[in-house]
């Protein structure tokens, strides 16, 4: 977590609870965590306002912290199959502790598109899975979930577009509104 957007993409932290927690609202028993926010405070304590600001929080830092304060749950990492491809292939920072930290526990999600073909994408995704449990192949659980029902929908098309018929597809009513009301993404008075 940082002041700064990473890669200039994301929302501020809080615009983004604030965005879970309308999306989550009505699920029962579903909590939106600020695990970030936490880390991030905790990492920060002792530093100054220069250095808080150059300071990266990533996925390893906050599995570590939730391993930390709860050594008896075994957690696992959901993620889409394009992050997942990303995260296997080292493009994250600290790609190996993550799957350590997770007891390489995932579950990866991929969605299935009228007209799915195997094409490239899937022999990656299966490469990569299976590189990741040759490595612990005693702990190894990670699962690929194919769903029908999840859209095209990607965090680019949101951010990209002011189409309005586009992103009432794509996301609920409420987080619309909260992006139109905070000029977020390409709402904003400078992307126009």
């Amino acid at each position: 977590m940082s002041t700064k957007s990473k890669r200039g993409k994301q929302a501020p932290f809080q615009s983004r609870v604030e965005m879970c927690q309308l999306i989550c609202k009505d699920i029962p028993k579903a909590v939106v965590s600020e695990a970030e926010r936490i880390c991030f405070e905790e990492a920060t304590a002792e530093l100054n306002d220069n250095e808080k600001g150059s300071l990266r929080i990533g996925t390893a830092d906050i599995l570590m912290m939730l391993t930390t304060n709860e050594p008896n749950v075994d957690f696992t990492l959901a993620l889409g199959a394009d992050t997942f491809i990303d995260l296997a292939s080292g493009k994250w920072r600290r790609t190996e502790d993550v799957f350590q930290l997770v007891g390489y526990r995932m579950i990866v999600f991929r969605r299935l598109l009228e007209n799915d073909e195997h094409n490239e994408k899937d022999e990656i995704l299966q490469g990569s899975i299976a590189k990741w449990q040759l490595i612990n192949a005693t702990k190894s659980s990670i699962r690929l979930v194919q769903i029908p029902s999840l859209t095209n929908a990607s965090s680019s098309t949101v951010r990209g577009t002011t189409n309005e018929p586009v992103l009432e597809e794509l996301l609920t009513k409420e987080v619309l509104e909260y992006i139109k009301r905070r000029s977020m993404y390409s709402f904003a008075k400078s992307a126009t």
